[in-house]
């Protein structure tokens, strides 16, 4: 451009509509249509135009680089699909806001979206614009592949490259429908239509040379400035028009759409922040005029090939005008949260703050999954040599995210030792290694880590995520301190929080798992029903599976099996795979407790192979535990024993010992009662943790029973105290349903049989119970513990005989009967024979008042 040239004549763009091409969007039915053609061919407006029909139900998603983060995709998609199915997005929301690495849940997500879409309307779309962002990651990719694979849902894709997942097979069977460059090309009627007059007579040749390129012809309708010679290709056609256009604006307007150019959003209040309100609103109405600009949804949407034009000059003319622009931008996107926008701008004129940019954005990134779009920055950071603290931490959040414990660690204390002068980042850094060691089963290092974090913790929350931490390693090396940080998160827990308070409750259980009990479980039934509002599932399913295995232990097997059942929903709605495992081991081990054991086996069969499919250590081993236990129930000892048990030399102490004292008492059970008492004291030694606390006795009362040693009364008390005592009678239970004979033991003492006789009633026993004696209730009644001869003696007493009388009568010495007499007077708690008379005739009463009462009914036959 120079200024010996005559300013060209400019005038209003013209959009013609092309009824053909809806027509050719139309000639299919598949539920898969693309638009697919470089830049300037019109895809957006005929797109728009296609919706735009009566009967149409369209949302709408308008892709940007950002798409191809798979996290973001997916939730554009979810929300553009909940407009047509409301709700269907809420599944996938709670699930991405919890996942650790969506790359590596991609099906996953796509599946539990294509559910919630299985009504799709048979009316309703959705357009996806500007597909070819999404095109720059397998991910996102894959993402839209498995919704179409397995959702009924109907897609229109503008882009400027054909999906990755649609061949030229599905193509040509009509499985997905594609409208190409050709078919988008404008046919030369087309052309004069757009022109109408404004070049008199647009030449052959150089609508040959436009190749039906709409975005040239367009172009070449707003000025009748000639064509040189010396333009030979599309390109240069385009260049040529639109310097000429651009040749013809106000040199005010060019400068402001230039501005207004490097804004990858771009919106009218940022417009006026860039240019002030007046301006931008005259040079904002002159761009829409003649096309430069369009408004979409509260948008202004620079042409793309336009935007690339006018952002070559900005670099070219005028260059820190435009980048004092830029910097606006940037901090304008900053302040509104735009972090997309706002790393846009900064990349493409090589601003400084890229470091600000992350430590703003990383929480946010993080809570929605966003961890291709951190490490894109972070790499794009060390390209640029940024040595910032922030960048560290951000590497390593995303590397523990993907299962990198050690790497996340280093890179974290990496991030501790440049950040000796922010006090908040040397928390963030100090945390986020503790939690990378605490993953990685470090405990001792975690549990150090997180003490130097909360001393350096810089408000109130930061400490208590430090304190939580310190909790949860304190209690897996079983160490006392975790009792006393419990309690101080305890006094200073929100009360209005429902997390928290879910929270609260599932970890008072799980720390009294490690240490030998369960006393909260009245508080766990008081926040039960609040889980049901907890958002995030990892919360909801960590709570239940605690609350499950309380329960279990407890002997309470139908309220288990509720919460394995609503365990199993959660894990399963959510997919929350971690869980799946332990919820159909809790399904498995509840059943058992109602002793329906074809259906417990059928779901410990399944958790067995979801711990495997997982390579979930713990998983394995819980379900080895409590498969041998069920087993022996059914009075499978040798079956029990037989199978082999899982490794566990990097076990929590609690699992190790729970595996060691399960197989003890199986081996006891089968009469190996050395073996028995081995693996016991080896569990013993490892753990305080509940599980192996109540076996133990367990074994010794199982191994005295079958040497028949004297001191089996002892050892069945000690096991009966320690059960009720821990919150463990399922522990009883198991021992007494896997070895008969010590029911009768634990009945016929004072000390155990009223506790016996709980833990049967609770398990719903009294049919076992009944084969070794009269029936429970029965068992309370302190005249069940008396002789045959102390019997006699109390009935001939209750009937007012002497004590002489009662000699003659049973043959035996006065003496005798008085010993009788003194023995029976301790058992039932009664110090006079009148006392003992008068409670007889009230026996007496109370049971002939049902019989009277029943003999009087009319029809009785009376």
């Amino acid at each position: 451009m120079t200024s010996s040239r005559v300013k060209p004549t400019i005038r209003p763009r013209r959009i013609v509509a092309r009824p053909r091409l809806i027509a050719a969007v139309d000639r299919s039915q598949a539920r898969v249509r693309m638009l697919v053609a470089s830049a300037g061919y019109g895809k957006t407006i005929l797109a728009e135009q296609w919706a735009a029909r009566d009967g149409m139900r369209v949302a709408w998603v308008r892709a940007r680089r950002s798409s191809a983060d798979v996290a973001v995709l997916a939730r554009d998609l979810a929300a553009a699909a909940a407009e047509l199915v409301p709700g269907c997005d809420r599944r996938l929301c709670e699930r991405l806001g919890a996942t650790t690495d969506p790359a590596d849940e991609v099906t996953v997500l796509a599946e539990m979206l294509a559910e919630d879409l299985m009504d799709w309307p048979d009316d309703s779309w959705i357009v996806i614009d500007d597909y070819h962002h999404a095109c720059a990651s397998a991910t996102a990719e894959s993402f839209v592949e498995t919704l179409v694979q397995c959702a009924p849902v109907r897609l229109l894709i503008s882009t400027r490259q054909r999906p990755c997942w649609v061949s030229t097979r599905s193509i040509l069977y009509g499985d997905v429908h594609e409208v190409g460059q050709s078919e988008l090309a404008m046919r030369e009627d087309e052309a004069e239509e757009v022109l109408a007059g404004a070049r008199d007579g647009m030449s052959p040749g150089l609508l040959a040379l436009a190749g039906g390129w709409p975005a040239v012809i367009g172009l070449a309708s707003l000025t009748s400035s000639p064509v040189g010679d010396d333009v030979e290709m599309p390109d240069q056609l385009y260049d040529f028009f639109a310097e000429e256009v651009y040749r013809s604006l106000d040199p005010e307007v060019r400068t402001g759409l230039g501005i207004l150019a490097v804004a990858p959003l771009l919106d009218r209040e940022l417009a006026g922040v860039l240019l002030g309100a007046d301006r931008a609103e005259a040079i904002c109405a002159e761009a829409l005029s003649l096309g430069i600009l369009d408004e979409r949804g509260g948008r202004l949407e620079f042409h793309p090939l336009a935007a690339a034009f006018l952002e070559e000059l900005a670099r070219r003319d005028a260059r820190d005008t435009y980048v004092e622009g830029a910097e606006s931008a940037a901090l304008f996107y900053r302040t509104r949260r735009d972090w997309d926008a706002a790393f846009d701008v900064i990349e493409k004129f090589d601003l400084d703050g890229l470091e600000l940019l992350v430590g703003d954005a990383l929480d946010d990134m993080l809570n929605t999954a966003r961890l291709a779009t951190i490490a894109s920055w972070v790499e794009r950071a060390t390209a640029k040599q940024i040595g910032a603290p922030i960048l560290a931490i951000a590497q390593a959040e995303v590397d523990l995210r993907l299962g990198l414990h050690m790497k996340a660690q280093a890179e974290a204390m990496r991030a501790v030792a440049c950040a000796e002068n922010s006090p908040g980042s040397r928390f963030r850094a100090l945390e986020t290694a503790a939690r990378a060691a605490h993953a990685g089963s470090r405990e001792g290092q975690a549990l150090s880590l997180y003490r130097e974090a909360s001393q350096g913790a810089t408000d109130d929350r930061s400490e208590r995520r430090a304190q939580w931490g310190q909790v949860m390693c304190a209690a897996a090396l079983e160490l006392d301190e975790a009792h006393v940080l419990l309690q101080r998160l305890e006094l200073t827990a929100c009360r209005s929080d429902t997390v928290e308070l879910v929270r609260m409750a599932g970890k008072q259980l799980s720390l009294g798992f490690r240490f030998g009990f369960v006393r909260h479980l009245n508080s766990a039934r008081d926040v039960v029903e609040l889980v049901s509002a907890v958002s995030d599932p990892f919360a909801r399913c960590s709570f239940r599976s605690s609350y499950s295995w309380a329960l279990a232990l407890g002997g309470y097997y139908q309220e288990a099996l509720t919460q394995a059942t609503a365990l199993l929903e959660d894990a399963s709605k959510f997919r929350v795979d971690v869980a799946l495992s332990h919820a159909h081991a809790m399904l498995g081990y509840s059943l058992a407790g109602l002793r329906q054991y074809d259906s417990a086996d059928t779901h410990l069969l399944s958790a067995a192979d979801l711990a495997r499919r997982f390579n979930d250590g713990f998983a394995i081993q819980n379900e080895y535990a409590l498969r041998v236990r069920v087993l022996l129930q059914q009075g499978r000892s040798a079956e029990a024993c037989a199978i082999e048990p899982p490794d566990v030399s990097h076990a929590v102490k609690g699992m190790e010992g729970e595996v060691l004292a399960s197989r003890g008492l199986a081996l006891a059970c089968l009469g190996r009662l050395d073996d028995a008492l081995s693996l016991g004291r080896q569990a013993i030694a490892r753990t305080q943790g509940i599980e192996a606390r109540v076996l133990w006795p367990a074994i010794q009362a199982v191994v005295a029973l079958k040497s028949r040693d004297s001191q089996v009364v002892d050892r069945a008390r000690e096991l009966v105290d320690v059960a009720f005592e821990t919150g463990g009678v399922d522990i009883l239970i198991n021992a007494y349903r896997s070895n008969h004979d010590l029911l009768p033991v634990l009945f016929n003492s004072g000390i155990t049989r009223e506790r016996a006789v709980f833990a049967v009633g609770r398990a719903g026993d009294e049919t076992i119970a009944g084969e070794s004696g009269p029936a429970t209730a029965a068992r309370l009644d302190p005249r069940e513990s008396l002789s045959v001869r102390e019997r006699e003696v109390y009935l001939l007493v209750c009937a007012g005989l002497s004590n002489r009388d009662i000699a003659a009568r049973l043959f035996i010495g006065e003496s005798t009967v008085k010993a009788h007499v003194h023995h029976v007077f301790d058992k039932l708690g009664i110090r006079s024979r009148t006392a003992l008379a008068l409670n007889a005739a009230h026996d007496r009463l109370r049971q002939a008042a049902p019989n009277a009462a029943s003999g009087s009914q009319p029809g009785s036959g009376e």
